[in-house]
């Protein structure tokens, strides 16, 4: 097991390294680095950009320090399921990506580690990183949905992925975004359920919808959410038939037809799978990332 001192010189080096890489940002989670915050020689000095990922369960627990966090770096909320080491930082790379907090060009060091004891540290150029994110073409992921929608719907899929509904696993797509033409390419299996109520009301930001998503996440199709947050409908069929290059062996109708959408439209697809609650994002046709679920 790795002490607390180790931990402590992986952290420092972590910082030596960030301030000699010009423009790089220092990512680390605030329970691996918590015990570190009142040494002198730790985050609150030295002139690196840094950014702290706190679970949101951590965020509402510690609001008595979030002032002084802040002067530290940058907070980030994610959701709060249980990940690997490799997926803790995928999560927080896709969520600083899509609000603009980080952007392809970026280097990232990024710290990790289990139990309040930092053991990975990563050097990211994140263009270059395709096992961790993949960029195709316009890949900023802001201009197609609000940051804060498309943080709502990763989490609920992540929760989706790791807890399914009623005991069962389940696989679901949700659509984010550039609605006119998505919903010019998706037949509805069902009637609409969202129909006829007044924005606000089917709105994921205004009203607490997530164990209403989490139910239409039964239904077979996707769920198609415009890019402020306005769920327009469930049980959709995605139409669309696009060619789909590079995609992974053995991905089924569900990934294709996510993949797909995005490929015609400007739309962002997360998709849960039912076989192995790995989450998956597209963009462009093309696979931005996979998180893959904890066994």
């Amino acid at each position: 097991m790795i002490t607390l001192e180790a931990s402590k010189l992986i952290l420092k080096k972590a910082l030596e390294i960030a301030k000699a890489q010009e423009n790089s940002t220092l990512l680390v989670y605030y329970s691996d680095v918590s015990p570190y915050l009142n040494d002198e020689d730790t985050l609150k000095d030295n002139g690196v950009k840094k950014i702290i990922v706190m679970k949101e369960n951590e965020f509402e627990e510690n609001g008595d320090i979030i002032d002084d966090l802040k002067k530290i770096g940058e907070i980030v909320r994610v959701p709060n399921v249980k990940y690997d080491r490799i997926n803790k930082i995928k999560i927080a790379l896709m969520i600083c990506t899509s609000s603009g907090i980080l952007s392809k060009d970026d280097d990232v060091i990024a710290l990790s580690g289990s139990g309040s004891q930092v053991d990975t540290i990563l050097f990211l150029d994140i263009s270059k990183e395709k096992e961790l994110l993949s960029f195709k073409g316009d890949i900023d992921l802001e201009k197609s949905v609000k940051p804060e929608v498309f943080e709502k719907v990763l989490r609920i899929a992540l929760e989706i992925a790791n807890q399914g509904r009623e005991g069962k696993s389940v696989g679901t797509i949700f659509v984010l975004g550039d609605k006119e033409h998505v919903m010019e390419n998706v037949k509805q299996m069902i009637f609409n359920p969202f129909k006829g109520y007044d924005p606000d009301e089917r709105n994921i930001l205004k009203a607490n919808l997530d164990d209403t998503l989490k139910e239409y996440s039964l239904l077979d199709g996707a769920i198609v959410i415009d890019c402020n947050g306005v769920i327009e409908t469930a049980g959709a069929y995605i139409s669309v038939s696009a060619t789909i290059e590079d995609l992974p062996k053995g991905l089924g109708a569900r990934h294709i037809a996510a993949a797909s959408i995005t490929a015609v439209t400007k739309a962002i697809s997360i998709v849960v799978s039912e076989s192995t609650g790995d989450v998956t994002i597209f963009k462009n046709g093309a696979i931005v990332t996979r998180i893959e679920k904890v066994s």
